[in-house]
């Protein structure tokens, strides 16, 4: 979240020294480095949930140099030095669970979000490369696609685009941000301990009904 003001009124509600705020800019590798310096500082975390994630709407052949190194900086790059960095950590210690928070975008073509499927392509093909090079050290790799979430004032979603994902749902609506939360806990838990190198889709099983305004079948 770019909102340090917000992240921090979170925090604070929060009992003292259970939240730590540590704001970085993802796409500067300083930043990066006093980030995995300040998380292994107390030893190696249990959790990594790389979550931050840039998807601007842009036509495929008007997408800049600059805003796609951006967009591959921040979804991309980031997390993988994150997970070298905190990965070495966790392999020391001999445990620990990470999870990518990526998207069906990375099978399933956009229109104009092609640079952020192209990032989280890439982001979940490092979740089985790490999830191969940790494994031995008994620290778990996965992956996580969280379902349509409103936009916020500051990336608006197109006219109409919660309706069209809303279409495509298995489940007839829209899920919440709690049952992708659930989801990730799942991943990050002990139920989950023989899972690595996994894909949880927590979409609605929108990603399998690309039809829009797809109608349900009922038997009769």
């Amino acid at each position: 979240d770019g909102n340090a003001a917000a992240l921090a009124a979170v925090a604070n509600t929060l009992p003292p020294g259970r939240a730590v705020l540590h704001p970085a800019d993802l796409a500067d590798d300083g930043a990066l480095d006093g980030l995995i310096a300040a998380a292994t500082a107390k030893g190696a975390p249990h959790v990594l949930i790389n979550n931050a994630g840039i998807y601007p709407f842009i036509p495929l052949l008007e997408v800049t140099g600059a805003e796609w190194d951006k967009i591959i900086g921040v979804n991309t790059r980031a997390p993988f030095r994150l997970m070298q960095g905190i990965g070495r950590a966790m392999a020391a210690a001999g445990r620990g669970s990470i999870v990518n928070v990526t998207s069906a975008a990375a099978e399933v073509h956009r229109g104009n979000g092609v640079p952020y499927g192209a990032s989280k392509c890439a982001l979940e093909y490092l979740t089985r490369a790490f999830a191969l090079e940790l494994g031995p050290s008994g620290v778990r790799v996965n992956s996580a696609r969280p379902g349509f979430a409103e936009g916020s004032a500051d990336n608006p979603m197109p006219t109409g685009y919660a309706e069209a994902i809303r279409s495509r749902s298995l489940m007839g609506a829209l899920g919440t941000p709690a049952d992708f939360a659930n989801g990730v806990m799942f991943l990050c838990s002990d139920d989950a301990r023989f899972m690595t190198g996994s894909v949880l889709d927590c979409g609605g099983g929108g990603h399998i009904n690309r039809r829009a305004g797809a109608a349900t079948a009922a038997r009769g």
